[in-house]
This record gives structure tokens, sequence and C-alpha cells, in this order.
């Protein structure tokens, strides 16, 4: 294994990466104006947008952030990375009816192990706290959640868990539970329900447990699904029940009531603000 070599740079090898990488998004953004051989000008709004988003070599840091601000926060395009939700917003949904709080738990696929032709895979898992409404939940009860969520998920660098093809359904009304899970297995599938019940000290139940299986799940959930041609394009059919692991990311709660999510406890740092924190 060869070392760094002398002539390393510290700003010039980050910033050589960052060119390369983001000027390939401008590169195929603006490619109506033309590909690498785009002689850059500013004759045209378009053309002044692609000069002034375009990483050059002489760039400072902060030349370089104004720019990387530009393409992704000012235009917008931050928003390419945001998987479409399609729902209701919380601030509509809070006027129409109160809700006991609801405990979010998020998973999602290892990048590197992400197939190029698809988007990650992720889970989501939610539970309610059935003794608790919006005036009685408390931050330090909130708190003991979180740790209590990070004992059971954040260790090992985040817990996994493998989806599969087979569905398994756990419910107990009384308790805030009706957990539907895609499990690779019927044990990975008790293994994760014991888990989540453990967060507030609850104990699995065989008679609230069920699976549902079908005869044929290759063909009824093929890993390379079928194609389409829409809007004239051949696209690939999203896939049903991808087998894959997931990791546990973050965990947020739901109180009617609260404009935004509480973030409970993360391990990505994605919020910055969690009651409980990695370390």
């Amino acid at each position: 294994m060869v070392g760094l070599t002398l002539d390393f740079n510290d700003f010039e090898h980050p910033q050589s990466v960052i060119r390369k990488v983001h000027n390939k998004e401008v590169r195929e953004a603006f490619s109506d104006l033309g590909g690498d051989e785009w002689l850059p000008n500013i004759n045209t709004p378009r053309a002044s947008l692609r000069q002034a988003c375009t990483i050059y070599d002489s760039d400072s840091a902060l030349i370089m952030l104004l720019k990387q601000n530009l393409y992704f926060l000012t235009l917008r395009k931050a928003q390419d990375y945001q998987a479409p939700i399609v729902g209701m917003p919380k601030g509509s949904l809070d006027p129409i009816r109160k809700y006991k709080p609801q405990i979010y738990l998020y998973f999602k696929e290892d990048a590197d192990d992400v197939d190029p032709d698809f988007s990650p895979v992720d889970g989501r898992i939610s539970f309610r706290l059935m003794n608790e409404d919006s005036e009685s939940i408390t931050k330090t009860k909130l708190t003991t959640l979180a740790n209590k969520i990070k004992t059971e998920f954040g260790v090992s660098n985040g817990y996994t868990w493998k989806k599969g093809k087979e569905y398994y359904s756990y419910t107990d009304k009384e308790k805030g539970y009706q957990l539907k899970i895609l499990a690779f297995s019927e044990s990975e599938a008790r293994q994760l329900i014991t888990k989540i019940l453990s967060i507030q000290n609850d104990t699995f139940q065989a008679k609230k447990f069920n699976k549902s299986s079908n005869d044929d799940p290759t063909a009824a959930y093929p890993t390379l699904p079928s194609t389409q041609n829409i809007l004239g394009d051949v696209t690939r059919e999203p896939r049903r029940r991808p087998v894959a692991t997931v990791r546990f990311q973050h965990a947020t709660a739901n109180v009617w009531g609260k404009p935004d999510l509480i973030p409970l406890y993360d391990r990505t740092f994605r919020y910055l603000n969690a009651l409980v924190n990695e370390f």
C-alpha cells in the first residue's frame, strides 16, 4: 500500500474531488447548453447560471461554497435528493384529528449496498403511546424513550433488519401496536418486534403475531421488475418487497399540536437538536 505523497495538499485534494463531482451535476443540469465542449459565457440567463455554478481550480473555499449554495439551495437542486412524499402535511392533519403521541423508527440501506439501478431500500416502523396524550407527555418522558431506543437500536453501528418478501404483523391496539413488518424470515421479524416492544418494557406474545405469505413470492415480487413505456421512456417498474438489509438511522416523535416532528435519537447527525445524541 502506498501512502500519501509529499506533495499531497489537504485543500487541493478535496477541492479537486468536489469540483469533479459538482461540475458533473451542473453539466448534466445544463446539458441543453452543451456538454464538455461548452464555452463559458454569460450571454443568456441559463448560461449565466451555469457559469455561476461551475467550480474552477482557482476558486477559493468560500467561492466553492457560494457556488454550491447557489446550485443546491437557491436553485433548489437539493430537493432532487429527497424522496417525494405523497400524503397530508402534519400541519393539515392536526386540525382534523387529535391522536395519541406516535413514535417513528427509521431504517435505510447502507450506501455501499445499494443497487445502482434502484433507490436505497428504507423502512419505517411506528407505534403509539396509549397512556399519554399531547398534554401529559413531557420532554423527560420522551428523553427516557430516546435513551431506550438508543440502547436497543443504536449499538454496534446501528441495528440492522433484513427486509424480505414475507409479511408479518403484530397487533395489540390497547398498547398502541399495529406493527407491519416485511422480513426475510420469521426469526428476523420476531427479533425486530421484540426489540420494539422492549422500548416500553413490553413482552412478545405469540398469539398477537401473524404471518401472511404468497404461494409464489418470486413471481409476485420479482427481484428485477419488468419495464413499461411511460411518457416515452422505458421505465422499470418499482420493486415490491425487495430483499435488503436496512440499518437504524433515527427516531422521532409525532405529538399532536406541535408543528414539527420531535427528534428523539439520531445516529446520522441529520438532527442536531435530538433529545439524545450519538455520544
